[in-house]
């Protein structure tokens, strides 16, 4: 089942969509790329996040 996460920072959203497959995710990134994380008893949602959050910091926009 496909989900969607959403991360706001200095008032911009920025959403990615993410599919448990199990024991492992595919996220799937605002600009198209795809991200797969092996789970090792992490949350999917967790998980998402932090590629999410990887995305933000790529665009030099930085997290605090």
């Amino acid at each position: 089942m496909e989900e969607e996460i959403i991360l706001v920072h200095d008032g911009v959203v920025y959403a990615a969509s993410y599919t448990d497959l199990g024991d492992e995710i595919l996220v799937l990134l605002p600009d198209g790329t795809q991200r797969t994380t092996i789970l090792r008893g992490l949350t999917p949602e967790s998980a998402a996040m932090t590629h999410l959050r990887g995305y933000v910091s790529s665009l030099n926009v930085g997290l605090k």
